[in-house]
């Protein structure tokens, strides 16, 4: 006789939670504008602040969720602060925190139509937006996934099989590397991913092609005609939409017709410039983005929502077809080609996904493109206020004008040397971030530290702007006070801490 199996209800994962999520992220939303910005921990203290035993259950969900507000709240990261213009970082949105709680009660595995009728039907919707965004033809197809790292090694990845044909995906890249090995063309200004996926992919960083830049840091033409002339087996060209370091646009639209000539495959890494597409003023600055091959957007950076989404959208995506679509026993695909047989995993690595469209659907809906668009262009007319400001002080160089909404710039003092104003450009850095309610990433153009200014927040206000110049103006005028004495070096005697 069959044992039929019996199950304790103490053990039942079933049962609903009695809680109610606006009193539980109530603090958690408090502490999205509170300062300080960022605190910097040792690992034992913020591990202080959890409870990092071997978990054993019994704790409530509104425990834990005290638990982890209360260490935030003391170490933060608050990327969602109006004075945050450090990193490429996202601000979420207010629409972010229902949409993601639907897509975790949904928990559908978006991996085809037959497995999320809806969530599939979903995000080839916004796909197609996005599409039309970037002006690529109605036959264009894309896919959401987690990072533009992971995009860009996508795309390149799809430009292997676009450039070697259906034999690549068995034959392999050794078969396709003599007599000249592939190579993928950059500017030096390219995002390091780019590095990482060469690696990844079996390129190896070594051949990778540093194009030069010019005085606004886009990939000069001659350069890259050069380049084009020197190497037989390109890969792709990979142009940038707003580069990670300054925010500079390279020349899309004649770098698309060397590569069409040429008959080159074309990226575009948009991951942190895509979102000013939705600027109808800004629109202009990306003319010739429409004729690239493949196109890489986060939408968890400049479209202002919350983590993760990064959209790779292909003019055709037949290569990446030809490397992707794969079947197993258990899994088997019908050959028929309609639109209730497609899967995202034949044109992307990724086999499990969650909905991540969702989030985007119900924000892009809400509140429309036009609106998000002028958020943006806001944030490009604050970094060129801040620009106009430092040109105005006279102890502030601008090393690097907003493109976009990057900019760069030195405090500089009479009598010091550049060693010194190195120095005195990263204590200025450091106490800013310090007192908490503005943040600056640290980078260096040139060679010389500078202070990096990234404005991509809806939150930001000409007021953080005035209040972040006030605080670089003022912090960096105290550390240059005069001392007595003088220094062995020569220089003036101010900053002698530094």
């Amino acid at each position: 006789m069959p044992i039929r199996p019996s199950f304790a209800d103490d053990d039942d994962l079933t049962q609903r939670l009695d809680i109610d999520l606006n009193a539980a992220l109530q603090d958690l939303i408090a502490q999205r504008s509170r300062s300080p910005i960022m605190a910097i921990p040792t690992e034992s203290a913020v591990s202080n602040l959890l409870d990092t035993g071997f978990p054993q259950g019994g704790e409530s969900v509104e425990q834990l969720a005290a638990q982890i507000t209360r260490a935030t709240a003391k170490y933060p990261r608050r990327n969602t602060h109006p004075g945050f213009f450090g990193w490429i970082a996202p601000s979420g949105l207010p629409t972010d925190m229902l949409a993601h709680a639907m897509v975790a009660a949904l928990n559908e595995n978006v991996g085809g139509f037959w497995a999320s009728p809806v969530g599939t039907t979903v995000e080839k919707t916004v796909i197609g937006w996005l599409r039309k965004l970037v002006g690529l033809p109605e036959s264009a197809e894309g896919v959401f996934l987690s990072g533009g790292s992971l995009a860009n090694m996508t795309a390149i990845a799809s430009a292997l099989a676009s450039r070697f044909g259906s034999d690549y995906h068995d034959r392999g890249l050794a078969e396709f590397s003599s007599p000249a090995r592939p190579v993928v063309i950059c500017s030096e200004q390219v995002h390091f991913s780019i590095r990482r996926a060469a690696a990844m992919l079996g390129i190896g960083t070594d051949n990778i092609v540093i194009v030069e830049t010019d005085d606004e840091f886009r990939m000069r033409l001659d350069k890259l005609s050069q380049a084009i002339r020197k190497h037989e087996n390109i890969v792709c060209v990979i142009a940038s939409a707003g580069t990670t370091n300054t925010g500079a646009i390279d020349p899309l639209d004649e770098i698309a017709t060397l590569c069409k000539e040429q008959g080159i495959w074309l990226h575009v890494d948009a991951a942190y410039g895509g979102g000013g597409l939705l600027s109808d003023e800004l629109k202009p600055r990306y003319g010739g983005i429409e004729k690239a091959d493949s196109v890489t957007m986060d939408l968890h950076k400049w479209f202002f929502q919350s983590l993760d989404g990064s959209v790779l959208i292909y003019r055709d995506a037949s290569a990446a077809r030809s490397l992707f679509t794969d079947s197993t026993d258990y899994l088997q695909m019908s050959e028929e080609v309609s639109a209730e047989q497609f899967a995202f995993f034949h044109i992307s690595p990724e086999l499990s996904r969650r909905f991540r469209a969702l989030p985007f659907y119900i924000s892009f809906r809400h509140y429309g493109l036009a609106k998000l668009g002028r958020n943006v262009l806001h944030n490009v007319q604050c970094a060129n206020y801040l620009a106009d400001l430092v040109l105005q002080a006279h102890e502030l160089e601008l090393v690097v004008a907003p493109q976009l909404a990057i900019l760069c710039f030195r405090f500089r003092a009479g009598g010091l040397g550049e060693a010194q104003t190195d120095r005195l450009n990263s204590a200025i850095r450091d106490q800013v971030q310090l007192e908490g309610d503005y943040l600056m990433s640290a980078t260096r153009v040139h060679g010389r530290p500078v202070l990096r200014v990234c404005v991509m927040n809806h939150a930001t206000r000409a007021e953080h702007i005035e209040g972040l110049l006030e605080s670089v103006l003022r912090i960096g005028r105290s550390l240059i006070q005069p001392v007595a004495g003088s220094t062995e070096d020569g220089e003036s005697p101010g900053a002698r801490s530094l």
